[in-house]
């Protein structure tokens, strides 16, 4: 049986038209189905070419769409590729689904670049999270579903929560972990992916990102704290932005980042805070 790739878009020419092509350039044989948000820029003319197997989604639940991508594929491993992820080789899912030979493996996530529009600050994000995932252990769990493949056994116990703003994936991933399975990262399996978010846009990501982390991972005292949650990140990202840009003579950059920093830490408290208050009502 050939493993179904499930995909998810919502306005993205001409990034889901090299997206698609080069995703049917795969050494691996694959169906497709899309779960598209309502597209109106002609991305369903594109993906039309590709598959007839769309769903349209009217409002956009992150977790809904994955658990609606499970229950309308079939196979025990489904890879999820978004649209706007493009394939950096031809074997980018064969090398995202063969770790799954092993039972204990739950789930899969592949290697992002950057596009060379990125900017700065996101550039370095995306290098300091993925690259050769020599960095992955200093995080509580790292995932991303993005460019990724799960098993369907174990979503069939546990599946995605709809409740989260954005980190479905990663409350996801960490139940397994918890329940004794693998996650493995692939950087062989490489695509192609980055946002140039506004201030404004960083700032509300970060927001749900600090609600949805209240909600899924267990805090002390010590963890919760602003101390360690907000100030000690927060002076540690400045250190490593610094350093980084300053090696690489992007002065711009550097004068730039703690801007983006300082977003990024009181949208995150922020955000925390409410999930966390979210916790206390329902106790």
């Amino acid at each position: 049986m050939k493993p179904w790739v499930v995909m998810r878009s919502h306005n993205d020419m001409p990034i889901i038209a090299d997206t698609l092509r080069l995703l049917h350039e795969q050494t691996r044989p694959f169906e497709l189905i899309v779960f598209d948000n309502e597209s109106t820029d002609g991305t369903l003319d594109e993906v039309r070419k590709y598959t007839d197997r769309i769903v349209t989604v009217t409002q956009y639940v992150p977790g809904r769409v994955l658990n609606q991508g499970m229950e309308h594929t079939e196979g025990e491993v489904v890879a999820f590729v978004n649209s706007d992820c493009t394939p950096q080789n031809r074997f980018c899912l064969e090398k995202l689904l063969e770790g799954f030979s092993d039972e204990k493996v739950a789930a899969a996530f592949g290697r992002q670049i950057p596009r060379p529009d990125c900017i700065p600050l996101q550039v370095k994000d995306t290098e300091y999270t993925y690259g050769d995932g020599s960095e992955q252990h200093r995080w509580r769990n790292c995932f991303s579903m993005a460019c990724s493949a799960i098993r369907r056994s174990v979503w069939e116990d546990m599946r995605f929560n709809e409740n989260l703003c954005i980190a479905e994936d990663m409350d996801w991933t960490y139940r397994a972990r918890n329940r004794g399975y693998s996650v493995l990262y692939a950087p062989e399996s490489i695509v192609m992916h980055s946002h140039n978010y506004t201030l404004p846009q960083f700032y509300r990501r970060m927001y749900k990102e600090g609600r949805d982390e209240a909600l899924i991972f267990e805090w002390t005292a010590w963890r919760r704290s602003f101390l360690r949650y907000s100030l000690l990140p927060f002076v540690r990202q400045i250190l490593s932005d610094e350093w980084y840009f300053m090696s690489k003579c992007s002065f711009g950059a550097a004068l730039s980042a703690p801007i983006g920093r300082a977003a990024q830490l009181v949208a995150r408290r922020r955000g925390f805070l409410a999930g966390n208050r979210e916790i206390d009502s329902k106790a």
